[in-house]
């Protein structure tokens, strides 16, 4: 493995385990007939929000009028 220097906070991922997950999680939802709402505060990333809707993911959780902006910017209701 490979060191890094990271030198500001930096969001660092498996994108393919975090995939899996967000699968796993709306697939448990689905069968709950629950509405799976995810809450963006840790990634607060548009990326990583269209791996949510690729799944069916709907409707999201924020914490601030700053993120609802940038989320709807991305096309989130």
């Amino acid at each position: 493995m490979q060191k890094m220097e990271i030198t500001k906070p930096t969001l660092l991922l498996n994108k393919e385990i975090a995939l899996r997950n967000i699968e796993v999680m709306a697939s448990k939802a689905a069968n709950l007939h629950m509405n799976f709402r995810p809450h963006f505060k840790t990634h607060q990333s548009a990326e990583i929000g269209n791996w949510f809707r690729s799944v069916g993911v709907k409707s999201i959780a924020v914490s601030s009028l700053t993120m609802a902006n940038y989320f709807a910017d991305a096309g989130w209701d």
